[in-house]
């Protein structure tokens, strides 16, 4: 094989690689929707888990039990090391209450260091 055919493939390599890269991008917006639609403030803790755990996330309440955090890895073709994360707050009115619902910002490690 020449030299000038292993750059081509090389370059067509990289090309392919590249384009693979750009479907890792998160979109944020559209999770914060998902969710919105999963979960609102009102709906009993209980139900909010049900709902959140049917979607693929594993669910723990904080050591002082007033936010159950929920997180799933975010499943991608070239990346699986990023997390969505979801934070459940208990009403203050009502304990067993959704008080209200903070969607975190996606987090991913480095794919190249």
């Amino acid at each position: 094989m020449g030299t000038y055919t292993r750059r081509w493939r090389a370059l067509c390599g990289l090309g392919a690689l590249a384009a693979l890269a750009a479907c890792t991008t998160v979109n944020q917006g559209a999770f914060s929707n998902y969710v919105a639609q999963t979960v609102q403030p009102g709906m009993t803790l209980d139900e909010a888990l049900v709902r959140m755990r049917a979607e693929g996330f594993s669910c723990n309440a904080s050591t002082g039990g007033s936010v159950t955090v929920c997180t799933r890895p975010l499943e991608r073709m070239l990346r699986t090391d990023c997390v969505e994360r979801v934070d459940l707050v208990r009403s203050v009115n009502a304990v067993k209450l959704v008080g209200k619902v903070d969607v975190l910002e996606t987090r991913c490690a480095k794919l190249w260091n």
